[in-house]
């Protein structure tokens, strides 16, 4: 496809020319090959470690890369709530594209990446128009129980979101979080859903309608 091909020149050009803009880069070949891992793990939680070890360079060297092209707006981080700030920054985030194009994996991935990008907006449109202080995060524990993202404002959740492709069952964990969170909405955002339905803690929605009632 024409679309794939620009891509793939546009990934090129960056690494080439972009990117030593910001920094002297010398391992051009690492740093397309971290764009190209980071396409496969778009909503994963991101071990830089573990991707370091993979293609042989630093975990330092892998945190500048993701910071080029953070700064490039190729990528966007999610990180996990926490109350405690300085915590949640310890803990790995999830890295999404800002081109839903880029993402490889199939509908789900892309959905869940389209998302994040909707609701990053939303966020960002809370803090310029009405001042808020908002942001985008994703729920996890220990026991491994994770939610796609959660919205907080003025420090505290205000809404829980689960993707789904075609799976109209509220998801456990985000039924889980909803009781733990009950202030905040909890919603299921499902692509292929013949019907929306209200459970006790979780509202099913189909993600099209839903997301385009967002502010921004």
């Amino acid at each position: 496809m024409q679309a794939d091909r620009w891509r793939a020149q546009y990934l090129t050009d960056l690494v080439r020319e972009d990117v030593l803009e910001f920094s002297r880069v010398q391992e051009i070949g690492a740093m397309r090959l971290f764009v190209e891992v980071l396409r496969d793990r778009v909503g994963s939680p991101l071990s830089l470690a573990s991707i370091a070890r993979d293609l042989a360079v630093s975990p330092s060297t892998l945190q500048r890369y993701l910071d080029i092209l953070q700064a490039l707006f190729i990528v966007f981080t999610v990180q996990p709530w926490h109350r405690n700030i300085a915590r949640a920054l310890l803990q790995s985030p999830k890295v999404y594209f800002y081109d839903t194009g880029m993402v490889r994996g199939g509908d789900g991935p892309r959905l869940e990446n389209a998302v994040a990008a909707m609701l990053l907006k939303h966020a960002h449109w809370l803090c310029d128009a009405r001042g808020l202080d908002a942001s985008l995060h994703y729920v996890r524990t220990k026991d491994g129980a994770e939610v796609d993202f959660a919205l907080a404002e003025q420090g505290e959740l205000t809404r829980l979101v689960e993707c789904k492709w075609a799976d109209g069952h509220p998801h456990r964990a985000l039924t889980r979080f909803a009781q733990t969170f009950p202030e905040a909405e909890a919603v299921q955002l499902v692509h292929d859903l013949r019907q929306e339905q209200d459970f006790e803690h979780v509202s099913v929605r189909r993600a099209g309608p839903w997301l385009a009632g967002l502010s921004a």
